[in-house]
């Protein structure tokens, strides 16, 4: 038998060897027992972002085979025998509060988990990194379990934008009513529910209000998922039981496994290795981010502009604002959150952030800009999003937002909506003609210089000096860097 034989008929070997040891851990006997004790149907009814992540749960009795073992055979890790999830499952049951119970529908829920969404797993476990550490913050504040930090992975799979069909919102999943009840502000341009900070305080309350009810974890997590009515009902009908699994066949449909899918979540936090599940390296880091408290009106467009930071990763971390923008508020603060290098930007140029995110300087330069209309761009070889910007004098934010995307794909021949000036100027074109005019006039010295005070911005000069405005400072002096103007400074201000 020469070589190349030999070697097809040991991968043959070891791929029947892991079929046939996979086939003994998982029999017929055993799927139809689990699927039995298991309402497949919840999936319909689930009050919570299981909907979207659970939704293969249907076809879980007869898909026996959950990794793909012929495209991942490198990969692939046999599924242990049920005692080794029961013993680990006891292992942790000694450790905590919780009764983690083993039982066919928490088995199932560690299997989906495991293998059939282990790329989800994966992804939060990584960006756990981000909310971990703020949710055990507030639970040991509040005196409360730590395990109750993997909850939102259960809720919105650590989503701060996270909207269920039935309205509820945020990492925690709070329905409207609810989040107000617990303060939380709800509003157009606002939604308090997706803040990490605010909405995990109100779950700390809320949660501890159900235990000091019922006494027990478990019931009190059924409870924040179906509400108290529907658990005391659940009690009277199970004839006076207090306990989850007691309840549970008398619990609506989506909260029956509610408790198993946070047990399965508490499982493979711990035990993810042992299924060859590493973490996503993680974008953000929680002690790389810091906040700074502010009253006033920003835009993230202006952020991005004056701390060099994309407005893109802005809203990722401070989910609350809905549109992008924080707005005034005389009587309380709101909380930005950024990366700590960036804070010292922020800083230093506070003023003009917030000048320039004002709603009167949004009217003002509205009033300086061309009208423009509406066409269609095939982007062509070549071409990038910073080039298609500047042929249309606007930003690469203004084209995604256009075109309502994050990100925009260069592909040849794709068609993007813009809005290009109604005088059909370039950006480029514009400037070299307005500086042009200006250049006519310091010719024939209609112009001023005004030295640089400490505490100036252009908002300030061109509020100061109502016959001209900030475009037409900017086009006079654009040899300047306007971003680090230095007190002593001479710009020239046009005298007409």
């Amino acid at each position: 038998m020469n070589c190349h034989k030999l070697h097809i008929v040991l991968v043959t070997l070891l791929f029947c060897g892991i079929f046939y040891g996979q086939k003994d851990t998982i029999n017929p006997t055993e799927t139809a027992k689990v699927e039995s004790e298991i309402d497949l149907s919840f999936v319909d009814y689930y009050d919570s972002m299981l909907v979207a992540h659970f939704a293969e749960l249907s076809s879980f009795s007869t898909d026996t085979n959950f990794l793909n073992i012929l495209n991942h055979l490198e990969n692939y890790k046999p599924s242990p025998p049920d005692s080794v999830f029961e013993a680990r499952l006891a292992l942790l049951d000694e450790q905590s509060p919780f009764e983690f119970k083993f039982t066919p529908a928490t088995l199932a829920m560690i299997k989906l988990y495991a293998y059939k969404r282990h790329r989800l797993t994966s992804r939060m476990l990584g960006i756990g990194e981000l909310y971990f550490p703020l949710f055990e913050e507030k639970l040991i504040a509040h005196n409360m379990p730590l395990e109750l930090k993997y909850l939102p992975i259960v809720e919105s799979a650590l989503k701060p934008h996270a909207r269920s069909h039935m309205g509820a919102g945020g990492l925690w999943q709070f329905m409207p009513a609810t989040g107000r009840s617990y303060g939380l502000e709800i509003t157009s341009l606002i939604d308090e529910r997706s803040d990490p900070y605010l909405a995990t305080e109100a779950a700390c309350k809320y949660l501890s209000k159900m235990f000091a009810i019922y006494g027990d974890w478990s019931m009190s997590l059924a409870a924040y998922n179906c509400g108290p009515g529907n658990v005391n009902k659940a009690i009277r009908r199970s004839g006076g039981k207090t306990d989850f699994w007691g309840i549970r066949e008398y619990l609506p449909r989506e909260t029956r496994n509610y408790v198993p899918a946070f047990i399965a979540v508490n499982y493979i936090m711990n035990y993810a290795s042992e299924h060859n599940i590493y973490p996503k390296v993680p974008e953000f880091l929680a002690y790389e981010m810091d906040t700074v408290h502010v009253c006033n009106r920003v835009e993230f467009g202006v952020l991005e502009e004056w701390t060099g930071y994309n407005r893109t990763q802005f809203a990722y971390l401070n989910p609350m604002f809905i549109t992008e923008v924080m707005p005034k508020s005389p009587d309380r603060f709101y909380t930005l959150k950024m990366p700590v290098k960036y804070i010292g930007k922020f800083l230093e140029f506070e003023d003009s952030i917030y000048k320039y995110s004002s709603l009167e300087n949004k009217y003002l330069v509205a009033a300086n800009k061309p009208a423009r209309v509406q066409k269609y761009h095939y982007i062509q070889t070549g071409e990038t999003l910073a080039s298609i910007a500047k042929k249309y004098d606007c930003s690469e934010q203004d084209i995604k937002a256009w075109n309502t995307r994050t990100k925009i794909k260069m592909k040849k021949g794709r068609k993007i909506l813009v809005f290009e000036p109604t005088s059909n100027k370039t950006a480029t074109q514009h400037k070299t003609e307005l500086l042009a005019d200006k250049t006519a006039h310091s010719n024939s010295g209609e112009y001023f210089y005004y030295t640089i005070r400490k505490g100036d911005t252009l908002w300030d000069i061109s509020q100061k000096y109502k016959h001209t405005n900030l475009n037409e400072i900017k086009a006079l002096n654009s040899h300047l860097n306007f971003k680090n103007l230095k007190t002593g400074t001479k710009i020239k201000i046009a005298k007409y």
